[in-house]
């Protein structure tokens, strides 16, 4: 544990456990008076006090060992190698914190920097003998350099007129013995050259005719890709426009069903409450029957009333006057019983009429269910029906968005052509120009020969004669080379993201 604290811990780690440890025994301290001031122990705070300030002791020693020591060690070392100490080797190297990591980077500085010294020892013992060796060859080109001028001097009246533009130069003088073959070799190369010049200034108008019909069709074709892709891109928006239309229509046909299908549950239930209706006009016009059954018992019981109440005042009649008030009742009860009689006739007239009104409105309520069952089954139908639209919108709808995806991927594709042909366009314009500036440029030497070199347009050419003017330097030779076609290239790796992966390991510092 010690080991890790000292080598491996984080700086932030051992700083923490430091003042932590201090802030833990004060904070100690603070309560063991606290609790002595109310009753503790009263030696507990001198206690505390001392392992507070034993503990700062310790904790200062071993920050100072494990925390600054190194540090202090490490920057000694660098003042020591920035005063050219660099044999020392470097400590704390094996640690795993930040210290260790600042000495491993110390270290391979300081083996750079030996390095360096080793490497610019060998370049001065280098120089020494190449020195050394320069003196000796002064001493050889001293000999020899006379017998040098005199080529030279001939040999530079020839490169002269060759810089001209005079290719039928010759060196007819014979050099020394030890020079001869350069002679030969100069003419021999002066021949080849004038027939090369020869050979390039014909190519050089064969290639500018064909780079100019090349141009001519490069054109033609970039403006034909055009087309096709502005055509295309119309294609894509008129298509994307029916993709979407069909993709409502998909939509509003899913509506469409999911209403059919709210429609044909409504409908089923108006059937089911239909059903409900009839049973319930059923068990009314039962309870109409019970009720004209009551009503002709009652109508039966006023009958018999009404015959008692006669018979009852015929008794009367014949008592004489000790029977008058019972004929008095009598009469009442006949006259009650003829009311009841009556009503009962009403009420059972009333049930009649509505018995009759029952049944035609259970018959009435029958049709209506009928209806209802032949609606539930055209919804049905519909249901079906519509359901099949939405079902061939969908694949519709799904074939469009393939349809539109290829010919997305056609016009990026067309995009994409248009693009390399204007590349290639572009290129064989270059090409052509750079073409009439290699004939131009060959124009300028003498060959011996006519030649006949391409024009800036099909058809116009323009004869190659010996000028006599002096020949352009390499660099413009260079500039007239063909031109590459334009070729893309993949973007460099950004170097912020090198040096975001190389600085990933000092998040601990």
């Amino acid at each position: 544990m010690i080991t890790w604290f000292r080598e491996v811990a984080p700086i932030r780690t051992k700083l923490a456990v430091a003042f932590g440890s201090e802030t833990f025994l004060i904070l100690a301290g603070f309560l063991a008076v606290i609790w002595a001031g109310n009753g503790g122990p009263e030696g507990l705070p001198v206690v505390v006090g001392a392992v507070t300030l034993l503990w700062s002791i310790v904790g200062g020693y071993v920050t100072w060992r494990v925390i600054t020591d190194p540090f202090t060690a490490t920057i000694e070392r660098m003042e020591s190698m920035v005063a050219g100490n660099y044999g020392a080797p470097v400590r704390f190297t094996g640690y795993r914190d930040c210290v260790g990591r600042l000495t491993r980077v110390i270290d391979r500085f300081r083996e750079a920097e030996l390095a360096r010294q080793r490497a610019e020892g060998e370049v001065r013992a280098m120089a020494d003998r190449e020195a050394e060796r320069s003196r000796a060859e002064r001493l050889r080109e001293a000999e020899v350099r006379e017998r040098l001028d005199r080529m030279i001097r001939s040999l530079g009246g020839a490169l002269e007129r060759l810089a001209a533009g005079v290719l039928t130069e010759r060196l007819m003088e014979p050099f020394a013995p030890e020079f001869e073959t350069l002679r030969t070799d100069f003419n021999a190369a002066m021949d080849r050259l004038q027939e090369a010049m020869r050979l390039i200034a014909t190519n050089a108008a064969a290639i500018g005719a064909g780079t100019g019909q090349i141009s001519s069709g490069a054109d033609d074709l970039s403006r034909r890709t055009e087309q096709q892709a502005a055509t295309l891109e119309e294609t894509v928006a008129a298509l994307d426009e029916i993709t979407a239309t069909v993709r409502k229509t998909a939509e509003a046909a899913i509506h469409a069903r999911n209403v059919v299908g709210t429609a044909t549950q409504d409908a089923e239930r108006g059937g089911a409450v239909v059903s409900q209706a009839v049973q319930a006009m059923g068990e009314i016009e039962a309870s109409s029957r019970q009720i004209g059954n009551i009503i002709g018992v009652i109508d039966e019981i006023a009958f018999q009333t009404n015959l008692l109440a006669l018979n009852a005042g015929v008794e009367a009649a014949r008592a004489g006057e000790a029977g008058r008030g019972f004929a008095v009742v009598a009469s009442e009860v006949r006259a009650l019983a003829q009311r009841s009689a009556d009503a009962a006739k009403e009420i059972k007239t009333l049930i009649s009429t509505s018995n009759q009104q029952v049944v035609a409105g259970v018959d009435l309520v029958g049709q209506t269910g009928r209806a209802l069952e032949r609606i539930v089954a055209q919804i049905g139908e519909i249901n079906g029906v519509v359901g099949e639209i939405a079902a061939s919108a969908q694949e519709q709808s799904t074939g469009l968005v393939q349809v539109n995806a290829a010919v997305g991927q056609m016009d990026q594709t067309t995009q994409q052509n248009a693009a390399m042909v204007q590349q290639s366009t572009a290129a064989s314009h270059n090409l052509l120009q750079e073409t009439n500036e290699l004939a131009a440029m060959i124009g300028r030497f003498q060959i011996g020969a006519p030649v006949a070199a391409p024009g800036a347009a099909p058809g116009r050419r323009r004869g190659v004669a010996g000028t006599g003017s002096r020949l352009e330097t390499s660099a413009t030779m260079r500039a007239a080379a063909p031109a590459r076609p334009v070729t893309p290239r993949a973007p460099a790796p950004s170097a912020a993201v090198t040096a975001a992966a190389g600085d990933d390991g000092w998040e601990d510092f």
